[in-house]
């Protein structure tokens, strides 16, 4: 009785119903709102959902001159203090090292300011990324 549907089971139209294979393409028909389809199939098939991409989320001059702000002494510590070299051999960061991240506020970016954390937004957290991307990825892990 696939696809006709239990208020048929009663009635002389499920005997009509039984052995009748129903179509995937006919089981869509049957439903009552239209198929959803995936953004990431949509644009495979080169079918751009703009009203789903742009606008791209624009960051306020406040937000950049924060951002600015917060990156230009992280810079800094990537670039004169970590040794990413040092950390790969020995396989292991320096409690230093850890504390200098913590007091620059770099594990609480997206955390609300009210739990203590920076309260940066996607967009911000995002351009704060390629700062930590300058030093070679280490495997260490905190010691």
């Amino acid at each position: 009785m696939s696809g006709c549907g239990l208020f048929l089971r009663t009635t002389a139209a499920a005997r009509a119903c039984r052995g009748l294979v129903v179509s995937t393409a006919n089981r869509r028909l049957l439903r009552t709102s239209p198929p959803v389809r995936a953004f990431a199939k949509e644009l495979f098939l080169g079918k751009i959902k703009k009203k789903e991409v742009f606008p791209f989320p624009e960051v306020s001059q406040d937000e950049l001159n924060e951002i600015n702000q917060f990156l230009g002494p992280v810079e800094k510590f990537f670039t004169e203090e970590v040794d990413s070299r040092k950390i790969d051999q020995e396989g292991k960061i320096p409690d230093e090292t850890l504390e200098k991240l913590k007091s620059l506020g770099l594990f609480g970016l997206q955390v609300p300011e009210e739990y203590g954390g920076l309260g940066f937004s996607n967009t911000m957290y995002s351009r704060s990324q390629p700062v930590g991307a300058m030093q070679p990825q280490s495997g260490a892990e905190p010691h």
